[in-house]
């Protein structure tokens, strides 16, 4: 497995089989747009569990809403932010599982 970054807006072809590591989730916890293309790939995967999913999601919702802090502050590189993107998953992910996204948090 190649441990470099993937290259912004692509997708890993992991994503794609859908099958993902312990090794891959613990990158998506510390940068998911790295390990994921999209936010509904996180809730479509059968490779993590509904927590694993609502945590790597809401570690990219943080990062998100970081990027729109330092896009409002002039600070940004011109990223796109993917807050919409993100919270869409979180609330497909919750309506689906039937459960409460309050509980976890971000480490």
């Amino acid at each position: 497995m190649n441990d470099n970054p993937e290259p912004a807006g692509a997708q890993p072809e992991r994503a794609a089989a859908g099958v993902f590591s312990a090794r891959d989730y613990d990158k998506a916890l510390l940068t998911p747009e790295q390990v994921f293309g999209q936010a509904m790939d996180v809730v479509e995967t059968k490779s993590l569990t509904t927590q694993q999913k609502l945590k790597v999601l809401k570690r990219w919702e943080a990062d998100a809403r970081d990027l729109d802090t330092a896009t409002g502050e002039s600070m940004t590189g011109g990223e796109r932010s993917r807050l919409g993107e993100v919270r869409n998953a979180i609330d497909e992910l919750t309506k689906r599982q039937g459960i409460d996204e309050a509980g976890v948090a971000v480490s």
